[in-house]
């Protein structure tokens, strides 16, 4: 395995030990068991088996399982893979609203965005002791962090893996056309506050590090939040974004994305906070694609013959973009062990790097904040 695909794997590993907690698989079978035998369409039998964490990218920064189960509906006996998403025991970010991504999920489900089947939810927490969900087991694979290296885009072919990447930007122009008002989606409007609709999403990421107490990295960084703030561009239409588009989050079967995942960072946006963030995200841990990989260019003409919208401002976007990517890591590196913090570091300062570059490169350095 890489470097890139080593560390890739250890912040999963990481990560996903802290959302997860303390709490036994045989306690989270007891658990998920008093939930279903609590639901109005389930009777018995009801048999809960195999519950264990997943083993790819997807559900790291959440606490997520998998598990089996049996039960009994009005149509007869069903066993199924579920999936789990509950609150995790250390979160990443200062809010985690699973009710939030139920009713998301719930608007979506007769839409052109593949998403799981919705099941039943504990959103009290009332038997499994903190805020959860369980959804239908999506067919298909996700792609590992580090994408390029190994797991089901890397392991295809050049012209597989060309497809692959178009359906991920096809799926988020579907993502884009949703009618979000009429879904009734209008309350991520409110995940901060602030004059734009961009400068929300910018005050919510500054909110979390307040909320994680990184005084150190708001004075540092905090000049970048007020250009972001003060030049936010005029936008077109406003649309619904998934917040973390990436490949982790998405599946693939026949080429093709056949379910989206992990909606806990959705906002209410423009087209390119999605696309600088989908773009930035595959090289964030390399800029060496495997042959077929769409370039740049390509995936934004994609998406522009496939939506009728020719992304704007895009240097505006990626430092929008990278304020927000820096920002997740300066508040994931808190859950990681003091051995593997050294190691880390580098990538994080290697995503600032990015980030103050881009800074620059719209002249909204530090540099030229002091001199103004």
């Amino acid at each position: 395995m890489s470097d890139a695909g080593e560390l890739a794997r250890r912040i999963i590993e990481i990560n996903r030990a802290k959302r997860l907690g303390e709490t036994t698989m045989e306690e989270w079978t007891d658990r998920i068991t008093a939930l279903l035998r609590a639901q109005p369409d389930v009777s018995e039998p009801i048999e809960v088996s195999k519950v264990r964490a997943p083993e790819g990218g997807a559900g790291s920064s959440s606490g997520t399982l998998f598990f089996h189960a049996k039960v009994g509906t009005a149509g007869g006996v069903v066993e199924k893979d579920y999936v789990l998403r509950f609150r995790p025991a250390e979160q990443l970010f200062h809010q985690y609203d699973l009710d939030g991504q139920v009713r998301i999920q719930r608007a979506l489900h007769d839409t052109d965005v593949p998403v799981p089947q919705q099941c039943w939810e504990d959103i009290p927490g009332t038997f499994l002791t903190m805020p959860g969900y369980i959804m239908e087991r999506a067919a298909g694979e996700a792609a590992p962090g580090a994408w390029f290296a190994s797991g089901v885009i890397a392991d295809a072919e050049p012209a597989q893996r060309r497809a692959m990447v178009m359906s991920f930007f096809k799926t988020m122009v579907n993502i884009h056309a949703v009618d979000w008002r009429a879904r009734g989606l209008s309350f991520l409007l409110n995940r901060a506050q602030s004059d734009s609709l961009v400068g929300r999403e910018i005050n919510w990421y500054h909110d979390g590090l307040e909320w994680a107490g990184e005084q150190e990295a708001i004075a540092k960084y905090d000049y970048i939040r007020q250009w972001l703030l003060e030049n936010v561009p005029p936008y077109e239409k406003a649309v619904l974004c998934h917040g973390d588009s990436n490949f982790t989050n998405t599946m693939f079967a026949d080429n093709a994305i056949s379910a989206v995942l992990d909606w806990e960072m959705s906002f209410i946006g423009t087209p390119e906070c999605d696309l600088s963030y989908a773009i930035l995200g595959m090289g964030a841990l390399t800029s060496d694609y495997p042959e077929g990989t769409p370039s740049e260019d390509e995936m934004l003409a994609e998406y522009t013959r496939y939506s009728g919208h020719t992304p704007k401002h895009m240097d505006y976007y990626r430092l929008f973009s990278l304020y927000r990517i820096v920002y997740t890591h300066i508040l994931g590196v808190r859950a990681f062990p003091d051995d593997f913090k050294a190691a880390f570091k580098g990538h994080v300062d290697g995503l600032i790097a990015k980030m103050e570059k881009q800074a620059e490169v719209v002249g909204a350095s530090a540099r030229s904040k002091a001199a103004s």
